[in-house]
Formats: C-alpha cells, sequence, structure tokens
C-alpha cells in the first residue's frame, strides 16, 4: 500500500532525523511504502497550495495530513479557515479515489514552549492551544460526516506528552504517534 503523509514540521520529524519520524516508523510497523511530505513551518493554506504536487501525483491509497499548528503560532488563519483548507484537500484526495485520514494536532505543552520555542516571541501557547482544540473538534466532525478516518492524536497524545521542545515531539513521541497512527487505520 502507498501512503503519503501530508503536512508540517511534526510530520517531517523536526528538529530529528527524517527516520526518526512517525511517517518513517509507520513503514516500519507496517511495511507500507510511506512517503513524507512534512515540511517546516508551513501552514493549512501552504499544504492545500502543494497539495497536487506533493500527494495527488504519488497516487496513493491513503493519504495522512496532520497540519494546522503554525496556523495559529503565526496567526495566518483561524480555526474555521484553517478547517477549510483541510477540508479542500480532503475532497481533492477523495475526487482522485485516496482514502483519507485526518489526525488532529496534539496541543501544545505551553510552560515548554514559551521557554523553548521562538522565546521571546510573545506567543501565547494558551491561545495557540484553544485555537488547537476547536480545530480538532472541527476536524472530528467532518471525519463523521464525511467518511474519513480520524486519529485523534489531540486526545491521545496528551497521555504521552513529550515534547522536544513544548511542540514537536520527542523520537519516543514519534514511535508513540506512529503506533496511534497503525491502531486508527
Amino acid at each position: 500500500m502507498k501512503v503519503v503523509c501530508a503536512g508540517n514540521s511534526i510530520v517531517n520529524g523536526f528538529p530529528h532525523r527524517r527516520s526518526c519520524s512517525f511517517p518513517s516508523v509507520l513503514r516500519e510497523l507496517t511495511g507500507w511504502e510511506v512517503i513524507n511530505k512534512g515540511i517546516n513551518g508551513e501552514t493549512t493554506a501552504m499544504l492545500a497550495e502543494r497539495f497536487d504536487r506533493d500527494v495527488i501525483s504519488h497516487a496513493p491509497e491513503k493519504v495522512i495530513i496532520l497540519t494546522g499548528t503554525n496556523d495559529f503560532i503565526f496567526k495566518t488563519e483561524t480555526p474555521e479557515g484553517a478547517m477549510k483548507n483541510i477540508a479542500g484537500m480532503a475532497e481533492k484526495a477523495k475526487e482522485k479515489g485516496v482514502e483519507v485520514v485526518l489526525l488532529t494536532p496534539i496541543s501544545c505543552d505551553e510552560t515548554q514552549a514559551a521557554e523553548c520555542w521562538m522565546k521571546g516571541s510573545g506567543t501565547d501557547y494558551n491561545e495557540v492551544n484553544g485555537k488547537l482544540s476547536e480545530l480538532a473538534e472541527m476536524i472530528r466532525e467532518y471525519g463523521s460526516m464525511n467518511s474519513c478516518k480520524v486519529v485523534d492524536l489531540e486526545v491521545e497524545y496528551k497521555k504521552f506528552a513529550k515534547f522536544h521542545d513544548g511542540i514537536h515531539p520527542t523520537v519516543e513521541g514519534h514511535a508513540y504517534i506512529a503506533q496511534k497512527v497503525k491502531e486508527g487505520i
């Protein structure tokens, strides 16, 4: 089976080697052909812009989408706008016969993020988490109404909650995410 994982730095595996990213671990767990199309710093709009080139062109059986965090850190989008971008990608994929798996975004560790990630930027990680939670709820609702699988990382990762910098999972966190994705699809 061919699977494309599309999204931001969490998909990419930042700051670890790409071989430690959850898409790479998912490949090891399943034996599937898993293509990592995560790009550091990307927003939902940026991912939507490259979706045809980086996802559809590979003709995968499944696409796994994880995005949204940067929209709220960089204040480029509202939860509704981010969901509109995600829904647009999901519709494109479904039109091409690609099964869509949506991952709800993981919440930040507010204290660690303020200390380690873009220190001094004035980012309100409590506000970021509120918007991530709103987006997660919209993703759950969209999935149930549109026959898309949803892996609820917002809920699941809170149980594990190991971060490199308050935003990005540890290597062990990527392994945990890969296992949850495998179980969810």
